[in-house]
């Protein structure tokens, strides 16, 4: 590390920003958590954030792996026109289904497997896109607003 770009996060962890955190502490944080430690105690006694704890710990989930993803570029498709015919069809016969269920099936029925199937994160980019390209439009605001309809009037109870 050169003088001058560590800088110390408010748990007094030093990080350099934009860079992955080292694998050995990567490690370290996968291994607490099959150990049962919570992430807001890896957080403190590793002194990272809880938020890189968090994101390390979702894409081990996700992928298996601990390395850090890439820096920059752009996103390679991440499934084959079978598979997002799949995903659609998965979402119009349950759609309350989240996309790790989705993901799940799709490893279950051997469309993909765990290292080739699409990331949590994809499959709700794409089903958002789908939905655009259908049409309904789904803002991230839908549904905030308690008590109110589709049409704007407000309905009696809360």
């Amino acid at each position: 590390m050169c003088v001058g770009q560590g800088r110390v996060n408010q748990l007094g962890g030093v990080f350099i920003n934009g860079r992955p955190l080292p694998n050995h502490t990567r490690l370290q944080i996968v291994e607490m958590a099959a150990a049962g430690v919570r992430p807001c105690v890896i957080s403190r006694q590793l002194r990272v954030s809880h938020g890189c704890v968090s994101k390390i710990l979702n894409r081990y989930q996700e992928t298996g792996s601990i390395r850090p993803g890439v820096i920059g570029g752009s996103k390679a498709r991440v499934s084959t026109p079978e598979v997002e015919r799949r995903i659609e069809e998965l979402r119009q016969e349950s759609p309350g289904a989240y996309s790790w269920e989705i993901r799940d099936r799709l490893v279950k029925e051997g469309l993909c497997d765990k290292n080739n199937a699409p990331s949590i994160s994809a499959i709700s980019r794409f089903l958002k896109e789908s939905a655009a390209r259908a049409g309904g439009h789904k803002h991230s605001i839908d549904g905030i607003l308690a008590g109110r309809r589709r049409d704007g009037r407000f309905h009696e109870g809360c």
